[in-house]
């Protein structure tokens, strides 16, 4: 597993000796071509200066003074001076070179090996015919040119190390807010999902992280909530509806009359429907969570469904003894709602104004643009939603009127449908002027 901290490290401490290495040998080679250019340029001037000194003097220099016997200095044996006549005797010549020509005799700078040794040579041909040569080891030079790339060396040599030590130290202190998130995180479990609070939210690359993290922990908690609210719910209506049905059915196990057998056989069949209705109904809503809002706005034709839903709906209007139309859907638009959630949306709205409408009625659904939206209205014979009841008609489980046949979540599988698709919804009570009616309104494609 790649660990930051770990691939901080390595990637400085590479960075940082690559860095030193190359710095190391370009000021090594660098340092090394001044030298030579330097010394070249010492070696030169003092060639000259000697063949000055040679043209002036009087007479012969004393060779016994290249030979003193005082202490010299240690470079001593890496400068030598060489004079020879025109003829090729040695004339003159330092005691750390043999006698034999540090160089051809041709005038100006030249490097050669003696005894395995480099030599870096300037020549001078005298007024008189003679030759000087001053040389100096190469030796000389290499050491000054190591000792001046020690002395660079050296500092990183100790100060990478250091810097490490220091980067890993900052580098620790630098990934805490990290360490503190992730101890924060594994914290958490299923009965602990509050928002994380720590010192990555003052951090500008963590904090959107937390603000992630918490943003997905409150999504866990509402989906864990919806569960425990449709578990709750479900077992609650449930249990209520088994206790019916053990009922009905210990009633038609112990009757004797044919009569009094098939009637409470029906309203076991009756509770058993009630039951699969209420079950249907559950799951629609388990279905609606947040995340499909994005997903329910999907353009759909408005009059097939409606159409759809009042054709599956037609035999219990027929057997309700009740009418259905959708005259005024013909010239709908599109509206902004997956088809499947319009379905289940219609269904519930139209199959409510069937139920609680009186036998021998009409139901009809008709649809009209608003600007940029659909109203789309469902109007019964039936008494309506009054003020008191707007309020409570969509909480879950809520009847109103109860017949014995709806579940009381229809209208609150409407009301969520809405909220996550934009639309709104409101009821018309009936009064002198108007029939009761449900008016929905959505968003047009």
């Amino acid at each position: 597993m790649m660990s930051i901290r770990r691939f901080l490290l390595v990637a400085i401490a590479v960075v940082m000796a690559g860095t030193s290495v190359a710095v190391s040998v370009a000021t090594y080679v660098e340092a090394y071509h001044e030298v030579d250019e330097l010394f070249d340029g010492h070696l030169a001037q003092q060639g000259r200066i000697l063949a000055l000194l040679a043209e002036s003097s009087a007479g012969q220099l004393d060779p016994a003074i290249l030979h003193a016997s005082s202490p010299g200095h240690y470079y001593e044996r890496y400068v030598a001076i060489q004079r020879w006549s025109a003829e090729g005797s040695l004339l003159l010549a330092s005691a750390s070179v043999p006698e034999v020509p540090l160089a051809s005799f041709a005038a100006g700078l030249s490097r050669t090996q003696i005894a395995g040794e480099d030599w870096h040579v300037f020549t001078q041909r005298l007024s008189n015919g003679d030759w000087l040569m001053v040389a100096e080891g190469a030796r000389a030079r290499e050491e000054l040119v190591h000792g001046a790339a020690l002395a660079v060396v050296t500092p990183f040599a100790i100060a990478v190390p250091l810097a490490l030590v220091l980067m890993a130290l900052v580098i620790g202190r630098g990934l805490r807010p990290l360490s503190a998130l992730q101890r924060a995180v594994r914290a958490r479990d299923s009965s602990n999902l509050q928002p994380l609070v720590t010192s990555a939210s003052n951090v500008a690359e963590l904090a959107p992280l937390e603000q992630a993290i918490n943003g997905l922990m409150a999504q866990v908690m509402a989906a864990l909530a919806r569960e425990q609210r449709f578990t709750a719910d479900a077992a609650h209506e449930l249990r209520t509806l088994l206790t019916v049905l053990k009922l009905h059915a210990h009633n038609a196990a112990n009757l004797k009359k044919h009569d009094d057998v098939q009637a409470s056989l029906a309203q076991l069949q009756a509770g058993v429907d009630r039951a699969t209705h209420m079950v249907t109904q559950l799951l629609s809503l388990a279905r609606l969570d947040p995340e499909d809002a994005d997903a329910l706005k999907q353009a759909t034709p408005l009059l097939p469904v409606v159409r759809q839903v009042l054709a599956d709906l037609m035999p219990l209007a027929e057997r309700r003894h009740q009418q259905l139309d959708c005259e005024g859907v013909e010239a709908a638009p599109t509206v902004l709602l997956r088809r499947e959630a319009l379905d289940i949306l219609l269904r519930n709205l139209v199959e409510n104004a069937l139920r609680y409408s009186p036998a021998d009625t009409n139901v009809s659904v008709t649809a009209r643009v608003q600007g940029d939206q659909v109203r789309i209205t469902v109007e019964d014979e039936g008494e309506g939603v009054s003020a008191e009841q707007a309020g409570r008609v969509l909480e879950r489980f809520y009847r109103g009127r109860h017949d014995g046949q709806g579940a009381g979540l229809g209208l609150s599988i409407v009301s969520r449908i809405l909220t996550l698709a934009g639309g709104e919804l409101a009821f018309i009570p009936r009064d002198s002027t108007q029939k009761a009616h449900v008016v929905v309104t959505l968003p047009r494609a």
